[in-house]
This record gives C-alpha cells, structure tokens and sequence, in this order.
C-alpha cells in the first residue's frame, strides 16, 4: 500500500513537498485553508486584470522553483521580465534595472559618492564571500557577524545612503523587513545574489504555476481539499490523526506542517523546546492595494520605489505596474499594487479597506498627480502571517533548530526554516518531504 502523507498547507512549500512526495510514489493529500492553492503566491481578477497582490517575480537564482515547474510541465509559463525598475529620489523617479552593475552605476538613483564606494569596496567585499548563498543563508554564512544589522554594518562600512537607498528599498520591498532589523550577513547574500540576476514572471499571474503544481500532484493520484482548516495534529507511533474545524478527523501515515511557524505551533502537537524554537520565528503582517486604472500608469518601469526619507515613502515603499510586467495580465487600462512602508504595514493589515486607500493614495499622489482621479475600482489583499523577518541573530537561531526532536511522521516546511523567498519555501518543502521519504524507506 502506498505511503499516505497530509501535507497541510498549500503555499509553496506545501506544493514543492505535496509533488516530491507524490513523485516518489506516495499518496498525497494537500488540505489548504483557503479556497485555492498558492498562499502568498496566488493570483486574483480585477475587472478583467489579473493581480499578484503578493510575489510579483522569481529571480534567476531560484534553481529548486524552476527544476520544480520544468518537472511538472509548467516550464512554459515562465518569461524573462526587462526588470526594469526605478528608484525615486530628488522628486523624480530615476530608472535602473537591479542586478545590472552597469545601470546601477549609470543611473541617477544613486549618488556618485555611494556609486564610487560600491565599486571600491562593496562589491569587492562580496566576491571574496564566494561560498555565501542567499538559498541557504544560514550554513553558508561562514566568518560573518549575524549579531549586527545591515543598518549598523551599512552606515560603518558604506554610509547613510547605502542604507536608506539600497538596503531599505530591498528589504522593505520585497521582505517588509527593516536594515535596522535584518541581519547583515543575510542582507550580504541576497546583494551577492543581485549581481548577477535576472527575474521571470509568470504567465497569467503567479497563481497559474501553484496551480499547475497542484493539478501535477493531482495527476499523480494526490488530493486537493480547500478550504478545510486543520486544527490539531497527533502524531503517534503507528501514523499521525488530523482533527478539523467542526470535529471531523482523519488519520495518515505522515503529515508535511507547511504552514506558518506561530501555526505549526499551535496545531503540531509539538514538543516544549520545538514551540519555544518556532516562538523565535518573526513575522511581520502586511496588506496591498490593488488599483484599476483606466489608462496605464505613467512612466516606463515596472516598479518603483520610495526611500523612506521620501515624503512618499512615509507611507508607501513600492508601487508596481502590471501591465509592464508581462504580456496578457492587463489587456486593458493600467492596474497598480501598492506596498506599505514596513513600519506602519502591521496597522494597515488591519484597516478597513477605505481607511487603507485613505492612507496609502496620498502618498502615491506626491509621486504620480492626478493618479487618483484615474481609479476605476480598489481592493485590499492582506497578508497576515506577514514576512519571515531574518533578524540579527536569525542564522544562529536557524543552525539551533534540531529536527531529531519531531516525531518520526512529522516533517516542517516553510520559508522561516531556509529562507524567506518562494525558493526558501520551496527548498523547505523538499526537503520535508525527503525527511518522510527516509522514514518511509
């Protein structure tokens, strides 16, 4: 008889597990929360648009994401984007492609004196770190003080500009994460990931590839069940019992947690030191505001973003355009996301969707005028597990994490156990699901 495995959770970690396990022969049951597959990676329609309120781009150095999609046949629906973006500073948005050295250095976004102190110190700096991989961040970080923050080392190292323009727009972008609250060498391997980098969309939104994982699975005799909630797990010696909202219960000879550790927690039947571990993960919550436009937006960069010395990056750190992201998301019109600034996110996670346009259109507004009178419909996505925050201190706190102490037919995933990217998620997922398969063996 087949290994039977739960994999709660259908973000993807939950899929990348969900597929190798059921690529291995085992019967797999994906139970998700929400009514689709995805979590963060997931896709909405907007008055025709389709939105990626979340995860907008993979960069070329999520090797597992891409094997994975190849794997289940979804290759197809990967497409290099310009990455074209800009920075906006001086009161003007200021064009550069990240990863590009050569735009970095001829662009405007940045300041001679920070431009001449990258090429002469940073970057040489990060050559010599040729073993640190922003994929596993935590064994590769080797001689790097994880106690400082990219803020402390930044203004010693580089200046105040280095931190407010590049370590800001990045983290906050793309983490909700603050320099003065992210570890240093972590901040080092995403920056040596940049050097060399590309970034793909997703055609039809980043929703199409979970749900092509998800149909894989299914073709491999896998379940989806959605929505169902999952309130308690109990692993036993002889397999493991689900018990869901409403009483209902199940049993499985294994069981993938790929939900949020604060989740994990609280359902997994762990054990006091493992909950006192996954009590050190760190979330930030968050919200964006999707925007139909009745043109598109003005300028030519997908997304731009605001330092937060900025009278728009009070309140706002990103703005991404989607009909410049790939082919085929906007027929029509324009659509927006709007991010947050880190510092106020956790409060617009819980606004009331008008207090959310009330406090985020303003701050658009003194970058892009009369974008406002352009608004043809709004929607608040929220996110409230929020961001993996890699702390100063995080990578130690990675390296303490000891799997001997999960019951035999229990495995974690989740992005907080490698990195906080779709890759990290993924990588965690694999690598949950050969734990399985080892026991299974």
């Amino acid at each position: 008889m087949a290994f039977d495995v739960a994999v709660v959770g259908a973000g993807p970690a939950g899929l990348a597990a969900g597929w190798a396990l059921a690529a291995a022969g085992a019967r797999v049951t994906l139970y998700e929360r929400r009514r689709t597959p995805g979590g963060a990676v997931r896709t909405d329609e907007l008055d025709g648009a389709r939105v990626d309120p979340g995860v907008q781009l993979l960069g070329s150095y999520y090797r597992e994401t891409f094997r994975l999609a190849a794997e289940v046949g979804a290759s197809g629906l990967l497409v290099r984007s310009p990455g074209r973006d800009a920075l906006w500073r001086g009161g003007r948005a200021h064009g550069l492609t990240y990863g590009s050295v050569a735009s970095m250095a001829a662009s405007g976004a940045l300041p001679t004196g920070l431009k001449l102190r990258l090429a002469a110190r940073y970057l040489p700096f990060l050559t010599r770190q040729s073993a640190l991989d922003v994929n596993d961040p935590a064994r590769t970080a080797v001689g790097l003080d994880d106690r400082e923050s990219i803020a402390e080392w930044g203004r010693r190292a580089l200046g105040d500009d280095f931190v407010e323009l590049l370590a800001y727009s990045t983290l906050a972008t793309y983490y909700t994460a603050l320099p003065e609250e992210t570890s240093a060498p972590f901040y080092h391997a995403l920056a040596r990931a940049g050097i060399d980098l590309t970034v793909h969309a997703v055609r039809g939104g980043v929703g199409e590839l979970a749900r092509a994982i998800a149909q894989a699975i299914e073709a491999r005799g896998g379940r989806l069940v959605a929505p169902q909630q999952v309130d308690l797990v109990t692993a036993r010696a002889d397999g493991v019992e689900l018990r869901f909202e409403g009483g209902d219960t199940a049993r499985h000879d294994a069981v993938v947690l790929a939900v949020p550790a604060a989740e994990a927690a609280r359902i997994g039947g762990l054990d006091e030191q493992t909950r006192g571990w996954l009590a050190g993960v760190r979330t930030r919550p968050t919200a964006t505001l999707a925007l139909r436009l009745d043109r598109p937006a003005p300028g030519d960069w997908f997304g731009l973003s605001f330092p937060r010395n900025t009278p728009p990056g009070e309140r706002l750190v990103a703005v991404c355009a989607l009909e410049r992201k790939t082919p085929g998301l906007v027929p029509e019109g324009g659509l927006l996301v709007l991010y947050p600034a880190p510092e106020i996110a956790p409060r617009v996670a819980e606004l009331e969707p008008g207090a959310v346009a009330d406090l985020l259109l303003p701050a658009l507004e003194q970058a892009l005028p009369g974008i406002g009178a352009r608004v043809t419909r709004a929607r608040v996505y929220r996110f409230p597990d929020g961001s993996v925050q890699f702390y100063p201190g995080y990578l130690e706190h990675l390296r303490r994490f000891d799997e001997a102490r999960l019951p035999e037919r229990l495995a974690l995933a989740g992005d907080y156990l490698v990195s906080p990217t779709v890759e990290g998620a993924v990588r965690s997922g694999l690598a949950a699901a050969a734990r399985l398969l080892r026991r299974a063996a």
